[in-house]
């Protein structure tokens, strides 16, 4: 899966040949002559170019099948045996010329123990493979159940989950887990479809099985009620979201601190083990951040507002409405609020532009940060399938060089920071990829950056050093979170 870099400056040069083992079929992306080039980019009659995402969406739809309706969880968290049993119901319909249905739910990490798994009220055998078969993909490591039913295409369907997580940890609390740059997401906790662009309201219950108090914070609508010695959160994000942007945590509230606010009339929901994730400290940094970004960017995108475990070390990672961050990253991942969580990218190999937004964002305040190189070239997209999880860890500092690339195209930082808010405004919630962001910018600004595109993202010459891959692969592990409890309550509850 490679760009082919001809001579001259081409016009279109996105040439993709993906084997797709379970349509048994091969797909071809973009794949033009000089002459089709010439006719795509409409240089006769100056009108402008327009990405064609017809090949890539066929591939979408032929890999994910489905289009998720809304998913409902119900989880009953046993905190001092370890363990949560979980129920969780799909509702979706079939994507077009789609009719066997598949769903990703990775078992693995948690050691999950399936107990019952329904399609349309038929309960099937997971052992069985006249009923469901395990399947692959040359182009990514997601795994994806396959359902051996056809089903109407013009129906809504349902697939039912019954099964139990055993935690890992040695602290009792139960927690999302996302990593966006390996690619794993929520499909480890619920069933769903692990790609960006699958954008579907979820609600998730949580019942807290103790006689102790545990706290809660959590991305959209959370509502609370005890009974029984039960406690209960009922998490709504109200908004379609994708599954991986969905956050929440629980733990003993005896343990961490919790505390509400109001910072420019966005309700902050904190939490913290305390020590070095001062609560103090990251209330004054949004202070006077949160302002900043909805000046620049527009009003805070989440109506909810924030929700923020803040750790004393690690770094951080974004959710819908809130994120688990060291403080040295909330900056960081609040800026996601705008650009990753609500402007979201069509596919994880695109998730590039919103780190690399990110960073530039922050980089650029230094009048002297330089822009990437007339000589750079790299895969950085193109070296990735649509179809692939995480994305290329260069996204972070050669990406955010490209786009002060862009923002010296439009005028300075800001113009494009202008851009930036336009974008935001106009495509809240509408998943696309690089090219159309590419198209965004040439028609917003009337530039011309298509060759440079190609050849700083799709090239297959790419000069990346291994110097270069370490430096990057160590800025990602800078943004890993760390979510290990304190020492003194690890050891408070090995006593219990």
């Amino acid at each position: 899966m490679v760009m082919k870099r001809t001579q001259g400056f081409l016009k279109f040069m996105f040439v993709v040949m993906l084997t797709l083992a379970l349509a048994g079929m091969i797909g071809f992306y973009g794949c033009t002559s000089d002459d089709d080039d010439d006719d795509n980019n409409n240089d006769d009659n100056n009108e402008p170019w327009v990405p064609d995402n017809t090949a890539e969406n066929l591939l979408l739809d032929q890999t994910y099948r489905i289009d998720l309706e809304n998913i409902n969880v119900v989880y009953d968290f046993y905190p001092y045996d370890y363990y949560v049993d979980g129920s969780a119901t799909a509702v979706f319909h079939m994507r077009p010329d789609q009719v066997r249905p598949v769903i990703h739910f990775d078992f693995g990490r948690y050691h999950i123990e399936l107990q019952e798994i329904w399609l349309d009220n038929e309960l099937l055998d997971y052992e069985n493979e006249s009923d469901i078969k395990i399947i692959t993909y040359t182009e990514t490591t997601q795994k994806a159940i396959e359902f051996q039913r056809d089903l109407d295409p013009n129906s809504i369907h349902d697939i039912f989950v019954r099964y139990r997580i055993n935690l890992p940890y040695e602290y009792p609390y139960f927690f999302t887990d996302v990593n966006d740059i390996d690619g794993y997401g929520n499909e480890e906790l619920w069933p769903t479809l692990n790609t960006p662009h699958e954008l579907v309201r979820h609600v998730i219950t949580i019942n807290v099985h103790s006689s102790e108090d545990f706290n809660l914070i959590a991305s959209g609508y959370v509502v609370e009620s005890s009974a029984d010695g039960i406690q209960t959160w009922t998490i709504d994000t109200e908004e379609s979201i994708a599954s991986y942007t969905l956050m929440f945590i629980v733990l003993p509230a005896a343990d961490a601190e919790y505390r509400e606010t109001l910072i420019n009339n966005v309700p902050v929901r904190w939490l913290s083990f305390g020590g070095e994730a001062s609560i103090d400290r990251g209330v004054g940094m949004l202070e006077s951040w949160l302002p900043e970004l909805e000046t620049n960017l527009g009003p805070f995108p989440m109506a909810r507002g924030l929700s923020v475990f803040l750790l004393s070390g690690g770094g951080g990672m974004e959710y819908y409405g809130g994120t688990m961050t060291s403080v040295w990253a909330l900056e960081h991942e609040v800026f996601h609020m705008y650009f990753g969580c609500s402007t979201v990218a069509r596919t994880y190999r695109d998730s590039w532009w919103d780190e690399a937004i990110n960073m530039w964002y922050e980089y650029s305040e230094d009048p002297n940060f330089p822009a990437i190189g007339d000589n750079f070239y790299s895969d950085i997209v193109s070296g990735r399938s649509p179809i692939a999880v995480g994305f290329d860890t260069r996204g972070y500092e050669e990406g955010a060089r490209i786009m002060q690339a862009c923002a010296m195209e439009l005028g300075g930082r800001t113009q494009m920071i202008s851009f930036l808010k336009h974008v935001h405004a106009n495509y809240t919630f509408k998943p696309f990829n690089t090219l159309d962001l590419l198209y965004y910018l040439q028609t917003y600004g009337n530039v011309d950056m298509y060759d440079r595109f190609m050849q700083w993202l799709y090239s297959e010459d790419s000069q990346t050093t291994a110097q270069d891959w370490e430096y990057a692969d160590a800025i990602a592990e800078k943004h890993r979170v760390d979510l290990t409890p304190p020492a003194h309550l690890i050891e408070k509850y090995r006593k219990k």
